[in-house]
This record gives structure tokens, sequence and C-alpha cells, in this order.
């Protein structure tokens, strides 16, 4: 079996944990289930990572031209400077010839700060809302694929912990006096351009004035979003990336696949054991309300050893085809290992003559045929004994069902003769 099938099916058994009966989580051991939700755990925060990390590629994959950061920052650093400027020259009327100089450097330091404030704004808002998005986008997930079982639950809980593990400082609110600043100067912005505008009263009333005034706020804040996108929403993926980067599913070795099999194989037991107890209960509950029709079974002791019997006859029948399945899978996959042998085969580097050439790759393949050979032996004695186990389980339960049958049996002739004698008398 390869690394892809090792991923695969023991990725597929992890899923299917989400999907067992509480009733069955409840009856494993709790070491199993203490590993069961550490892998589980990994799963969903390596699903999670993949899917975040496939939605900012495109996003991170955006490089603008770095000049055009510079235009917009002009353009918008001058008309933010010439607007402010308009209130700053009340500041500096007494200047004389420096005052709209300074009034110029006023308002340019006006505006400058106004765009930080606002980017900041914008910044903020888009990283919070991209991070709410992805929560709420688990709590979708959960609505529509409601947990069943305490390793559903984890799963949700472990991918919405990731999320807040990475993103979380993103959904603290931003200081107040930033987003105070940046909508006091955006309205001091308009304030001062309305006042421009209706100073140079242009036609069309107080409604057009108004909205012609709003052209420095509204390029404003249409070159924050527009930096926000370009610049830094790329950057923010990249980095988002690197850090989900560490939680991407590694790749699964032979002996976790085997620890994933063997999980498997206690939760499958317990299966049959709840399977074994919901049974003998219909068994009974058909006893007590209609007796046993054939006649043959007398009492309940009587019903109950005979339906184990038939269990564990079952069970062993299964145990011993499961085993045969499994020697015959390893046996093919001995006999494909072998058959490849020879491509594997690299010639050593030096100067040889072809016979020499072929003697080594002869000697080579006859060392990893024994090796082969040498594993398939450890698994199949591996197989044997562990299947071993469990049939002779299956025999000491079938032997010990068929003397409680025989004792329930004895009893109830005991009985039966015991009450013909009282009758008699």
């Amino acid at each position: 079996m390869n690394s892809t099938n090792h991923n695969h099916n023991s990725a597929a058994s992890i899923v299917a944990w989400q999907y067992l009966h509480q009733e069955l989580t409840a009856l494993l051991p709790k070491q199993i289930k203490s590993q069961m939700s550490q892998r589980e755990k990994r799963y969903a925060e390596g699903e999670k990572a993949k899917t975040r990390i496939n939605d900012l590629t495109p996003l991170a994959k955006r490089t603008p031209n770095p000049q055009t950061k510079k235009i917009v920052n002009i353009v918008v650093g001058v008309m933010s400077a010439f607007t402010f400027s308009a209130g700053a020259q009340i500041l500096t009327s007494r200047l004389g010839s420096m005052s709209i100089p300074a009034s110029l450097l006023i308002g340019g330091a006006a505006g400058v700060v106004a765009d930080k404030k606002v980017m900041k704004v914008m910044e903020h808002s888009r990283k919070k809302n991209g991070t709410q998005q992805v929560l709420k986008d688990i709590v979708k997930q959960k609505q529509a694929h409601p947990a069943k079982n305490e390793f559903g639950e984890l799963f949700y809980e472990a991918q919405t912990a990731l999320v807040l593990k990475v993103e979380g400082q993103f959904l603290d609110k931003l200081p107040l006096t930033d987003v105070g600043l940046a909508i006091g100067l955006s309205g001091t912005e308009y304030a001062m351009s309305l006042g421009i505008v209706i100073g140079l009263g242009l036609p069309g009333g107080i409604v057009l004035n108004a909205i012609a005034a709003s052209l420095p706020v509204v390029m404003l804040w249409g070159a924050a979003s527009l930096q926000n996108d370009a610049f830094e929403m790329p950057g923010h993926a990249r980095s988002l990336i690197g850090q989900y980067e560490d939680s991407l599913p590694k790749e699964i070795t032979q002996l976790e696949a085997n620890q994933i099999a063997e999980i498997d194989e206690e939760v499958a037991m317990k299966q049959r054991e709840l399977a074994y107890e919901q049974v003998l209960n219909l068994r009974r509950e058909k006893f007590v309300s209609e007796g046993d029709t054939s006649g043959r079974l007398k009492n309940w002791n009587m019903v109950e050893a005979d339906f184990q019997i038939g269990w564990y006859e079952t069970e062993n029948h299964q145990i011993e085809k499961e085993q045969d399945e499994k020697r015959e899978q390893r046996y093919f996959k001995f006999k494909a290992d072998i058959a490849q042998i020879a491509e594997q085969y690299k010639p050593p580097a030096g100067t040889y003559s072809p016979e020499q050439v072929a003697q080594l790759k002869i000697e080579w393949m006859e060392v990893q045929e024994q090796k082969l050979k040498e594993s398939f032996a450890h698994d199949i004695q591996w197989l044997n004994h562990k299947y071993s186990n469990k049939i002779k389980h299956y025999e000491e339960e079938i032997a010990a069902a068929e003397r409680r049958y025989a004792e329930a049996e004895s009893r109830w002739r005991e009985e039966r003769h015991s009450n013909a004698m009282k009758d008699t008398v």
C-alpha cells in the first residue's frame, strides 16, 4: 500500500468517526477516544488550512504596479492639501505672504494624516470582515451537517480555534482615536470643500454644490479602498498563507496508518458488542411475548445460550473469512513487489563491464527479494497470531455457551421430572 492510499484510507476513517452514534462512542475506552480526538483535531485543522489557503491564493498572487500607488497618493495628497488649506488659511492669515505656503503645508499634513487614518480604518474593516466570514462559513457548514457525536463537535471546534489563533487579532476593535480621526478629518475636509464650492458660486443650487463638495472625500475613501485591495490585502493574504501552512496535513506514515486501522478495529468490535446487545434484547422481547414457536427452547437461559452459540459461530466464521482475505491481500502485494524489483534497480557509479553490471544487478535483486520474503513471512506470522487469538476467543465463547445451554436444559428436565413426581403423588 503506497502513501497515497495511506492518506486516503486514514482520512476516510477519521471522517467516519464523526458519524458514529453516541451510544457507540460511549463504549470506547478513554485511551482510544483520546487518540481519535487528537487525530480528528489535526485533520480538522489541516482541512481548514487547505481551504483557507486555496481561498487566499488568488488574492495573494496579485502584483500591481507600485507606480500606481504613488500616483494615487499624489493625487489624493494634492487634492486634500488644497481642500484643507482653505481652512488652514484662517490660522495663517497673519503670516502675510507666507500665508498661502503655510496653509498648503498644513493642509498637506492634514491630508496625509486623513489618508493614513482612512487607510487604517479601511484595512481593519476588510481584515475583520474576512475573518468573520470564515467563522460564519464554519457555522453554516455545521448547520448543514450537524455534529453526530463528540468527534463531530471537535471537528468544528478545532477549525474555529485555528482561525481564531491565526486571525483572531483582526476581530479586535480599532482604537477610537483612529476611527475618530478618520471620520473627523473626512467631515472637516467635506465642510471645507463645501465652503470652497459655495464660494465659487457654481450653478445648480445647494444640492449640486453638496454633491460636488463630496468629491475630495469620495476620492479619499475610494483611494483608500483601491490601495487596500491592490496592495494591503494581497500582502495580508500572503502573511495568512504562511501562518496556515504550519497546519497543513502531514503525510501519514505506515505506523500511523496501522494505528488508525487498530482504532477502526476497536470501533468495529464495539459496534458488534452494541449490535449483540440490541439483537439479544429483541430476542428477549420476542420470547417473552411469543415464547419459542419451535418448542425446542424451554426457558430464557436456553434461549440466551442458543442465541450466543449462533452469534459467536457467525462471528468466528467472519473472522476466519477476514483472515483469509488479509493473507491473500498480503500475498498479492508480495508478488507485485517482487515483480517490481528489476524496475527499481539503479546501476552503480563507476566503470564496469557488461558482465559485471549484470552480476551486480542479480546480486542486488537477490538481496531485495530476500528482504521482501522476510517481510512477507513476518506479516503472515503476525496475521496468524492476531486472528488465531480472535478465533480462539470465539471458540471459547461457543464452548461456554454450549455448556450453559446444556446446564439450562438439564435443570429444565430436572424441574419437569420433579413436577411430574409431585403430580403422581
